[in-house]
């Protein structure tokens, strides 16, 4: 269809990454064609090393093979495209080392996570940085367990600080499996992370060791991981300008995704940066593999989520996520279609407010009895999302059939019809 993932930049948070790989080299935002410059485009979170890459590299290094593999995974592509080995390779990328020989800590974790909200230049600091060279999304193939100082909610606030930065964060889920409850370490088990599980596209079946839900280790039983993708023996660079297939783990799954999601966005530009939006998108075009095992009730579930990745469904359902208002709603109160209609598991709700005021926000039958309060009580202008998972107020799941999204603000109502599924 021609999207390649142009004009979307990709952060790389690994063990590092040979810039100059030739399946990399033509991706590197540093790289013009003629001269590099790593200001901005390549940070080294690790300070003091005595392995294949010093401490403070002032250029891009990898000191593991692992940073190239993933990031060349989403993005890789050598001159002739003889290696295509990147989902999006129109994409570009920039790096940052946050593992030393593939040991980490929260510090270095941490430090990346802020450089990439407003990277700075080579041998700088944060007050140097430039939020407009920010990446609109992140790989992150690495997790972070006690054993390297990490507790359950230690890098919750910098991951959620990314999502609010519009910065999409997509993160393995771990090669703990097959053991139910194994999606724990951080940044896995969080809510504002897009978490992905591996599968095995030879056979189309969940790799033994992709990591599972429900997430207990915050007490949230949260369903994890969002979506899965291909993990098993995952063909892409390694330092030396060489190719390998012999990797496997949610941390080739991940830069899949990532990938992917620059497709989308190249492709639907609209969606850029809207994550809620983009979760649902992705979601909702996942090849469903449902599951019984690990708390599920069929799909989506905690062993692959919301299903196998599918991005060309996903781009063929994208406009819907970023309908414009009907035209001639002016700036007046305004209620989106359901995403997507009819709507099958989860429904994503948009509404606008001309001006701030009580809220009565729900979903009612078709003979006016009141099913789910979505929002009731003060809110801003402007335009809101939610996203109703099926539900009444009584955790009663809605059986399949017509039914009313009611908005009301102030003396102004809006509705719409919403075609249920089911779960």
């Amino acid at each position: 269809m021609g999207f390649t993932g142009q004009g979307i930049v990709i952060g790389g948070a690994d063990t590092g990454v040979q810039w100059d790989h030739p399946a990399l080299i033509n991706h590197y935002r540093g790289w013009n064609g003629v001269v590099a410059d790593h200001n901005y485009n390549w940070h080294d979170s690790v300070h003091s090393s005595g392995g294949f890459c010093l401490g403070n590299s002032p250029e891009p290094c990898d000191d593991n093979n692992h940073g190239t593999h993933t990031i060349g995974t989403a993005v890789g592509a050598d001159a002739t495209n003889t290696n295509q080995i990147g989902v999006a390779p129109g994409a570009k990328f920039i790096a940052c080392r946050n593992m030393d020989t593939g040991e980490g800590t929260p510090a270095r974790y941490i430090e990346c996570m802020e450089w990439f909200l407003a990277p700075y230049p080579i041998g700088g600091t944060p007050a140097q940085g430039d939020p407009a060279k920010a990446p609109d999304l992140t790989t992150n193939s690495w997790q972070c367990p006690a054993s390297e100082g990490c507790a359950p909610a230690t890098l919750q606030a910098a991951v959620e600080a990314q999502r609010a930065a519009g910065i999409m964060f997509v993160a393995g889920a771990g090669n703990s499996g097959p053991g139910c409850s194994t999606v724990s370490d951080p940044p896995s088990h969080y809510d504002a992370a897009y978490t992905v599980g591996a599968y095995n596209a030879a056979t189309n079946t969940l790799a033994n060791f992709s990591s599972r839900g429900p997430v207990t280790v915050d007490g949230s039983n949260r369903l994890k991981p969002d979506i899965t993708a291909p993990g098993v023996l995952i063909r892409s660079a390694v330092r030396g300008g060489f190719y390998s297939s012999s990797f496997s783990g949610t941390s080739m799954a991940t830069p899949h995704v990532a990938g992917a999601i620059a497709l989308l966005w190249s492709a639907v530009p609209s969606l850029r940066n809207r994550i809620d939006q983009t979760e649902n998108v992705l979601n909702e075009a996942a090849i469903d593999v449902p599951s019984i095992e690990c708390s599920s009730t069929g799909s989506p579930n905690n062993l692959n989520g919301w299903g196998r990745l599918d991005i060309k469904a996903a781009v063929d359902l994208g406009p819907l996520a970023v309908e414009p208002p009907t035209p001639g709603a002016g700036a007046g109160l305004w209620l989106g279609a359901a995403l997507p209609t009819p709507s099958h598991h989860t429904s994503l709700l948009r509404f606008r407010l001309p001006q701030s005021g009580a809220v009565d926000f729900a979903i009612f039958s078709i003979t006016g009895q009141r099913l789910r309060t979505l929002m009731l009580g003060p809110n801003t202008a402007g335009e809101h999302t939610i996203r109703w998972d099926g539900l009444t107020d009584r955790g009663a799941a809605t059986p399949p059939g017509a039914y009313l999204v009611r908005l009301q603000s102030r003396d102004e109502r809006a509705s719409r019809l919403l075609i249920w599924l089911g779960p």
